[in-house]
């Protein structure tokens, strides 16, 4: 069992920087907004915090109604080459969201050539199989972002954004599993409770086990109120995403009037976590049923 550590993602781990983008919005006064963190799971596909996405909602509400956005928004990851850096930006394509976790997946669209042009994807193993109680997890998130050195020009339209944030790790341990979720209020969902410390801002963020597997994402956390006191942290299983809606223009071979979620890229060969073919979905949406899903855990 590892003694629970936050610390600063070494500059040298330059994968980290390109798995973890930057979340912004800049708004139609010029105004600047940072969301959380999220993560590359597959090419254009990125995976967040559903609160992280209900958050950018909130100041861009119609979205929901197919009006167009008022900010504009980027999704910029840092890419290396040797010691020099660039800068691959995205924008939003599309958004969905899980209705069984605090999940979303934001579908990424080239902002410039540039990023049209980017094939080199970076990715580690998704697993849907908890770490066991006991085992280390690590967290990766983003917090203290700043806008410092960002200017406007004479007609008040930005010339330069700089952006800057944290990038942390935070080690800790698996203290409980909650397949039906924590409580009916704000854990409502499938998650891991560890002794990790998340700050604000981590939300979204991967979560990989021992061997290297993101098993999850941060999605909130319950600070330690003394320092002999543990931090108490809620990383959601990454399962429930498999019933996550997917547009049929993703879908190869897709037809326009069915539904599809995340689990049908999975059954092509896309995106395929281990565990998605355990996941079990049943819709009676059709006959104003629910959809409902359920997981066949490991023997």
């Amino acid at each position: 069992m590892r003694t629970p550590e936050f610390r600063t993602v070494s500059p040298e781990d330059k994968l980290i920087y390109e798995l973890m983008p930057i979340l912004i919005g800049i708004g139609p006064h010029e105004d600047l907004l940072c969301y959380g963190s999220c993560f590359i799971a597959w090419p254009h596909m990125a995976i967040t915090a559903k609160h992280v996405v209900e958050e950018l909602l909130k100041h861009d509400p119609g979205i929901v109604l197919g009006q167009p956005g008022k900010y504009e928004y980027w999704i910029a990851q840092v890419k290396w080459n040797g010691d020099q850096h660039s800068y691959v930006i995205w924008t939003i394509d599309s958004i969905a969201t899980s209705p069984h976790s605090d999940i979303a997946i934001i579908w990424l669209r080239a902002l410039d050539q540039n990023a049209a042009q980017y094939k080199d994807w970076k990715s580690v193993p998704v697993t849907f199989d908890p770490p066991p109680i006991g085992a280390t997890v690590r967290a990766f998130g983003l917090h203290n972002f700043r806008f410092d050195g960002s200017r406007v020009n004479v007609d008040g339209k930005f010339e330069h954004i700089e952006f800057n944030c944290e990038r942390s790790i935070s080690t800790g341990t698996v203290k409980e599993h909650y397949w039906e979720g924590r409580d009916r209020g704000l854990y409502n969902f499938p998650c891991l409770e560890v002794d990790a410390r998340f700050e604000h801002g981590m939300s979204g963020g991967l979560v990989i086990t021992e061997d290297s597997q993101v098993c999850g994402i941060v999605c909130g956390s319950l600070p330690a109120t003394s320092a002999d006191e543990e931090h108490i942290s809620y990383v959601s299983m990454l399962w429930p995403m498999m019933a996550i809606p997917v547009d049929a223009r993703l879908i190869p071979g897709g037809v326009e009037s069915t539904r599809y979620c995340l689990q049908d890229l999975s059954a092509r060969g896309i995106f395929t976590p281990t565990g998605w073919d355990r996941v079990l979905i049943q819709e009676t949406l059709d006959t104003g049923g629910p959809l409902t899903i359920r997981y066949l855990r490991k023997k």
